[in-house]
């Protein structure tokens, strides 16, 4: 039960959430995901800019970026739940974001982070693609 009241809050939260679903019935909805469902590599787009997050039975491991500034996170997740237990900082400026909610919506996933910063990350195979 939570679980399902913490992800329909945090539908809400997330870009396009309650407000834009109730006026765009043909959007897919928000929900979590299933055991496995997370599985992957996931990008924010297709230039050295965007972030990589890969997923493997529970373990997480994100790049920033890229660039050379990036900072490469370890961690895990569960239950939608992503924790990023520790970080090599590449650069100058420092990755504080530790703990992010996880969702689907259609393929993408939607991260929210716990300041508050939201992601949307596309599979790998549709960014590079251009889907």
């Amino acid at each position: 039960m939570a679980v399902v009241a913490c992800c329909g809050a945090l539908s809400a939260c997330l870009p396009g959430g309650s407000d834009r679903a109730e006026a765009d019935e043909t959007a897919e909805p928000v929900r979590p995901a299933a055991s496995g469902e997370l599985d992957g590599v996931w990008l924010t787009g297709d230039d050295e800019e965007s972030a990589i997050l890969t997923i493997n039975t529970g373990l997480v491991y994100f790049t920033e970026n890229q660039n050379g500034e990036g900072d490469t996170c370890e961690g895990t997740v569960e239950n939608g739940l992503i924790q990023l237990e520790s970080c090599e900082r590449n650069g100058e400026q420092v990755f504080t974001e530790r703990s992010a909610h996880a969702l689907l919506q259609g393929n993408d996933l939607r991260l929210t982070w716990v300041s508050g910063e939201q992601e949307t990350y596309t599979p790998m195979l549709e960014a590079v693609a251009g889907d």
